[in-house]
């Protein structure tokens, strides 16, 4: 075997990798209304990055005056038209229970509408969700399916979650070369939650330790030439219903 390196189960034999545990290397455990804690800030930071217009302006002062119900009624809407960013910030209230009662199944709903119209936040967050089976029932084939489009679109923590799966053969066929390639994004991501770092680095190094110089290299090289794929243009409608939805 080149350079001593050993290979895991997924490169034809040899050893096999740790045992899967259900959730990421190194990562702490997470009650279920924590699972996308560190998720759901940053969508409140893009509602209020969105250009003014009518319904917005109010749901916007509503938040932050601490009227969620209030919020709630003026981002509907909105989302209803379209509007992915507000889709995603319909999904974290229901997520949260914030202004709306907490339905973890309604959070995976809106998530949807807007990972179709390609927000790789709303990707990484249902992502999330089918894996850990909240709001959804757990399926690791559709985990990998919105981590996929979240990764590429730049997610630190889907490319984490991904490497994962593809590590331990969860939803994807096995194969620690990619998983590597993922970890090595993973780490140099400016977004990654800091609480995954660890975790991301401990299995990037893992995965690596198993690995030929080639291999390495090989995926080394192409993190230095890879570029977060854009998401569709999200819709964003200039007006909507002012209720209803």
């Amino acid at each position: 075997m080149a350079e001593g390196r050993r290979p895991l189960a997924s490169v034809r034999g040899g050893a096999r990798p740790p045992r899967w545990s259900g959730r990421p290397a190194g990562a702490r455990a997470q009650t279920r209304a924590g699972v996308l804690a560190g998720v759901l800030a940053v969508l409140v930071w893009l509602v209020a990055a969105l250009p003014a217009r009518a319904g917005l302006e109010e749901g916007r002062a509503a938040w932050q005056g601490g009227d969620f119900t209030r919020a709630f009624e003026e981002f509907l809407p909105l989302a209803a038209a379209g509007d992915s960013t507000l889709q995603n910030q319909i999904a974290a209230m229901y997520y949260t229970g914030q202004g709306v009662p907490q339905d973890f199944t309604k959070a995976a709903e809106w998530f949807k509408k807007a990972a179709t119209a390609g927000s790789p936040e709303a990707q990484y967050c249902l992502g999330k969700l089918y894996y850990h089976g909240q709001g959804v029932p757990q399926n690791f084939e559709d985990a990998v399916k919105w981590l996929t489009d979240a990764a590429l679109g730049g997610k630190g923590g889907a490319q984490f979650l991904l490497a994962t799966l593809q590590l331990y053969g969860k939803g994807i066929e096995a194969n620690p070369v990619k998983a590597y390639f993922w970890t090595l994004l993973a780490v140099a991501a400016p977004d990654l939650p800091a609480e995954d770092k660890p975790a991301a680095m401990a299995l990037r190094d893992q995965i690596q330790a198993t690995l030929s110089k080639r291999q390495i290299e090989s995926m080394q090289t192409m993190v230095r030439h890879w570029a977060p794929r854009k998401g569709l243009p999200a819709p964003a409608p200039a007006a909507a219903p002012r209720r209803g939805g």
